[in-house]
């Protein structure tokens, strides 16, 4: 029988993945790497549409383009936000303590970057 895998929503899948990679990482590596994901979702993809935007105001497809991209910029902002928190703990938690997070550790820091991310939006 095959294996059900339950569906994730991207936004989902990537804060995960970053606590994946976060907990692996040496505390300056996850600080870094919170950082800069921060910075990457949220000033990078908005910025980068807001610009596409700009680009096709004459099209025909402009209005289509921002009604349903222009009103998405806050996911890339709340994924921002979870990433940056996610790399701030995971820089403290491995400064203080040297082995690698479990699985419970970081399902528990994943659900607790979204609920603070999401209040922080």
């Amino acid at each position: 029988m095959g294996r059900r895998y339950r569906r994730r929503s991207n936004g989902s899948a990537i804060v995960s993945d970053s606590v994946y990679i976060a907990a692996r990482l040496p505390w300056w590596a996850a600080i870094c790497f919170g950082f800069i994901s921060f910075l990457i979702f949220y000033f990078g993809f908005p910025a980068f549409l807001e610009s596409k935007a700009s680009e096709m105001s004459a099209s025909a497809f402009s209005q289509a383009f921002e009604s349903i991209f222009m009103r998405r910029i806050h996911w890339f902002e709340w994924l921002g936000i979870a990433c940056g928190l996610i790399g701030v703990f995971f820089g403290l938690r491995n400064y203080a303590i040297s082995s690698h997070a479990g699985y419970e550790e970081r399902g528990l820091i994943t659900f607790l970057a979204k609920i603070i991310s999401r209040n922080i939006n």
